[in-house]
């Protein structure tokens, strides 16, 4: 079966193999490991979500903002510290 994903919806990855569709609600956060392509969730204190919410007013004019995700890219521990002995 396919299931068609909106791009808001969509959370980019850096290997073909890793599919990831989110449906939290806004705004959210993630960390995004460059290597493998692993996916995880980051909690966001009140603050944090007051803070995207006030960037997300920014937007330049002609544009409208239906939705905030955002992604801290870096490497996850296990492809910091290698394959095991």
């Amino acid at each position: 079966m396919r299931i068609r994903v909106p791009p808001e919806l969509r959370i980019e990855a850096p290997t073909a193999r890793v599919i990831r569709v989110d449906l939290l609600e806004d705004p959210h956060a993630h960390i995004v490991c460059r290597a493998c392509g692993r996916i995880q969730s980051v909690e966001l204190t009140e603050l944090d979500r007051h803070f995207l919410t006030e960037l997300a007013a920014h937007h330049p004019d002609g544009w409208s903002v239906d939705g905030i995700a955002f992604s801290l890219m870096g490497a996850c521990r296990r492809c910091r510290e290698g394959p095991s002995p």
